[in-house]
């Protein structure tokens, strides 16, 4: 190790956590610095970097996702459909509610899945969360259909029903099945004025925000005591960020878009006999083998999976990780989560990974999922050597530049722009009290030397200063900045 890294590791509160480290030249293979390398540490999402690259080889980089809508039933010539709607999920993590003018993704810095991790960092993106239901209802009523006498239902059996984290993982997904709240403050003691995207009837939105003086901390929470109603209730600082951002996760993702393209269609001049309103008819669904012998209405294309692998990686996205294994299940004829995550395994294990060196159990970066050191600077090892590198390459944020690493160093600092790495944060219980559970730091240096390096920075288990929550956000944000300044060390000197 060298004598920067070691100084960097044993400052306080850093030299309390257990720490471990990879650096190895990507060429010759040859290890620079190491510490701890074969001991499992906690990963956090730089369990998204095998995840990302398992779906890679099963889909590929230019896979696009097809989402129909077919019908049950005729049109007569009047445009009467006697049968039922059917918008068929294909896991499109966006559905077009991201996707911009040149046809990619947008993609924040800081994403507004983590708005309530994080509170006052999110910002939400300039596109249309509904731009894909939109498009879907065009096309429908361009087919000539105007009046729909049966139902409109969401067909989510692309694979078996699962959740992760208490968050449902489902093939249609809209504004990633979140209601986004923003709060602008007014003049402390005032209250903030609230607004919500998208607007649908599926929820009312019952607030009370009061803006307190600047210099304070936010303190927003949203819940629902009663269906379709959220209420949202705390206080932002009259120098917040306009707008504040913070979301509510939808419990029913398959009635919320049911009822958003109900919304849609409306819109476009396709009446709907069925209310809007109430939980997926699914019912209702023919077999999923004669949902595929249906006439089509419309067909959503998505941007190509390049983009969606982008969009993980840069802002950590839980949700869109959490697709992968399904994804990846169907890909293989299989159905579960479980199945996907034995795909990923089984990579690995083509990658030439020692299955003995992690263990991951899911896609996101839970605490359950360990690596050493040595297995994830492999895998970076292994996809460099891959045809489509630069699709993972890219995919991830670059140091003083974009994504989880915009502002770990500075724009000017030597190493900005040559450090491409995905981090990984959890706070969770050590010793019976709060602790930074795990900061991780893992990619690729273009080291001022000219040589690239696989690296790989862990460090598990620092308690959090006052066992608080607050504390410990404010750690991990230190730490993500400490990890930065060791990838810039080694850019300097591996």
């Amino acid at each position: 190790m060298s004598a920067e890294l070691q100084k960097l590791m044993s400052a306080t509160p850093w030299s309390s956590g257990d720490w471990g480290v990879q650096v190895t030249d990507l060429k010759s293979g040859k290890v620079v610095q190491s510490k701890n390398s074969t001991s499992r540490f906690v990963t956090g999402s730089t369990a998204k970097t095998f995840a990302v690259s398992a779906a890679l080889d099963t889909l590929g980089g230019d896979h696009r996702f097809r989402t129909p809508i077919v019908h049950s039933g005729a049109v007569s010539e009047n445009g009467r459909l006697s049968g039922n709607l059917i918008m068929v999920g294909s896991g499109d993590l966006t559905l077009g509610g991201r996707t911009n003018a040149a046809g990619k993704l947008d993609v924040p810095d800081f994403d507004h899945y983590d708005a309530n991790a994080v509170p006052g960092m999110a910002t939400l993106t300039r596109e249309d969360p509904l731009a894909g239901i939109d498009h879907l209802a065009r096309q429908v009523a361009a087919s000539g259909i105007r009046r729909i006498d049966g139902d409109v239902v969401i067909d989510n059996r692309l694979w078996d029903p699962v959740s992760i984290g208490g968050t449902p993982i489902t093939p249609t997904v809209v504004n990633d099945n979140l209601i986004d709240v923003l709060i602008t403050p007014s003049a402390p003691g005032k209250p903030a004025k609230v607004n919500w995207r998208p607007k649908t009837a599926a929820f009312t939105v019952d607030a009370q925000v009061t803006t307190t003086s600047a210099g304070t901390k936010p303190a927003v929470k949203t819940d629902s005591t009663t269906p379709g109603h959220i209420r949202v209730r705390g206080s932002v600082p009259a120098d917040a960020t306009a707008p504040f951002v913070t979301t509510y996760q939808v419990p029913d993702p398959a009635a919320f878009a049911r009822t958003v393209l109900i919304e849609a269609l409306t819109r476009h001049g396709v009446t709907v006999a069925a209310p809007p309103l109430g939980s997926n008819p699914s019912s209702k669904l023919p077999s999923a083998k004669n949902v595929k012998g249906l006439p089509v209405s419309a067909t959503y294309i998505s941007p190509p999976f390049r983009e969606y692998a982008k969009l993980i990686n840069k802002v950590s996205h839980n949700l869109g990780a959490n697709l992968l294994p399904p994804l990846m299940a169907v890909q293989h004829g299989e159905r579960t989560y479980a199945d996907g995550m034995k795909a990923e395994r089984d990579f690995l294990a083509r990658a030439g990974i020692d299955r003995k060196s992690f263990t991951l159990v899911d896609a996101q970066g839970l605490p359950g999922d360990k690596v050493t050191p040595v297995a994830q600077t492999e895998l970076l090892r292994h996809l460099a050597r891959r045809d489509d590198f630069d699709v993972f390459h890219n995919s991830m944020p670059s140091m003083g530049v974009d994504g989880s690493l915009a502002d770990v160093i500075e724009p000017t600092d030597p190493a900005a722009g040559h450090i491409r790495a995905k981090t990984g944060t959890l706070v969770g219980a050590f010793k019976g009290k709060l602790a930074l559970t795990t900061k991780a730091l893992a990619g690729y240096i273009d080291a001022k030397n000219g040589h690239r390096y696989a690296f790989a920075i862990y460090v598990n288990n620092i308690p959090s200063p006052g066992n608080n929550v607050n504390n410990a956000i404010d750690l991990a944000l230190k730490a993500n900045k400490q990890l930065g300044a060791m990838a810039a060390s080694i850019y300097q000197n591996p």
